[in-house]
């Protein structure tokens, strides 16, 4: 009679490829959740200082365009 072969360094080393493969998830999302939020920080910078004056429509039309080329490129 055959018996049921248990090999932990197997599973172990499966839920070790598991945690990688959800950390790496989480990392990614991280990432591109931070990056999200710094952009729409820098635009509500930008809307106050142009609401205070502190810029000009000009200014402001640049900025906007160089933000928007940075979200494009990454």
């Amino acid at each position: 009679m055959h018996g049921f072969y248990f090999h932990p360094f197997g599973l172990l080393m499966f839920l070790l490829l598991v945690g990688l493969l959800i950390a790496g998830i989480v990392s990614c999302k991280r990432k591109r959740d931070k990056y999200d939020y710094r952009l729409e920080n820098a635009l509500m910078i930008l809307d106050s200082r142009l609401a205070k004056g502190e810029i000009s429509i000009d200014e402001y039309n640049d900025i906007l365009s160089t933000l928007n080329n940075d979200k494009k490129g990454l």
